[in-house]
């Protein structure tokens, strides 16, 4: 049964948490001395209503790194589907016995972001909270964070929710199947990404994990200046030679794809952003 006393759940969490999650990287604050007042550790994430949608970071730690914003963005627009699989040992709940089945996809598109999801083997009655994950199913990282800075909440996050609430969680039916659905106005970073569905009881680690590996068929590449006094971007797909961007570009064929982007004449050192097609249409 989930408990709703936040006060005493939220310290209790932050130590179990931090106790199952072996590859949660938190600083460590050194033992008092004698006639010292011991210090109060610092709150690992901010306290809103995400203490019982599950353990925030739960597996990964807080892992969103500051990323300096350069002079041109890249985005992917695409569809990438995944299938839930069980965590590996020592990655998950411990407890858990359920078995998760089903499919979640995203869609990324000019208008931004939608996951949905049909899902089986839940807790019939209980909710799960089901959240965007940055990492894949073995590489585990945080809440996907838009804003690194920003609250670990929607709209920048995404929550899989079954009602009309973005803060919702899965509720599954008497037979434990559950649909749910969640988006933003944003599209996110092309980074390793996966949608993680957490243990509906306390502290609410993750039972289930599905990859976004790869895109279902074929994408579009979107760059923008994002600096001041950029008039023009170049692109070179797959290392070949360079080319002036003139608008969003169709980029087909199965298999992995490297775009390399910046400022025309600045191509030395310039980003890189990789995905894979799983086939094309």
């Amino acid at each position: 049964m989930r408990s709703h006393h936040r006060t005493a759940v939220a310290v209790l969490s932050l130590g179990l948490v931090l106790a199952a999650c072996s590859d949660a990287a938190e600083p460590v604050t050194a033992p008092a001395q004698a006639g010292e007042a011991t210090p109060t550790p610092a709150p690992t994430t901010q306290t809103t209503d995400a203490e019982d949608h599950g353990a925030h970071d739960a597996h990964g730690g807080d892992s969103h790194e500051a990323v300096a914003a350069g002079p041109v963005s890249a985005s992917v627009l695409g569809t990438s589907t995944g299938s839930y699989g069980p965590l590996g040992e020592g990655m998950g709940s411990a407890t858990n016995t359920l078995v998760v089945e089903g499919t979640v996809t995203l869609v990324k598109d000019e208008y931004g972001t939608q996951i949905s999801t049909n899902v089986t083997g839940l807790m019939s009655g209980q909710p799960h909270a089901a959240h965007l994950h940055d990492g894949s199913c073995t590489d585990f990282g945080g809440h996907y964070m838009h804003d690194h800075a920003g609250p670990p909440e929607p709209p920048n996050e995404i929550w899989l929710s079954s009602s009309s609430d973005p803060a919702g969680s899965l509720e599954p039916s008497r037979t434990g199947s559950a649909i749910g659905s969640g988006g933003a106005d944003w599209v996110p970073r092309e980074t390793p990404l996966s949608m993680m569905i957490h243990d509906s009881e306390f502290p609410g680690l993750p039972i289930a994990c599905a990859d976004f590996a790869a895109y279902d068929g074929p994408v579009t590449l979107v760059l923008e200046p994002a600096a001041d006094g950029v008039e023009a971007v170049e692109y070179s797909l797959d290392g070949g030679e360079w080319v002036t961007y003139e608008g969003p570009v169709e980029i087909t064929g199965a298999g992995s794809h490297t775009v390399a982007y910046a400022p025309a004449g600045e191509r030395d050192d310039a980003p890189q952003i990789t995905f894979t097609l799983a086939g094309a249409r």
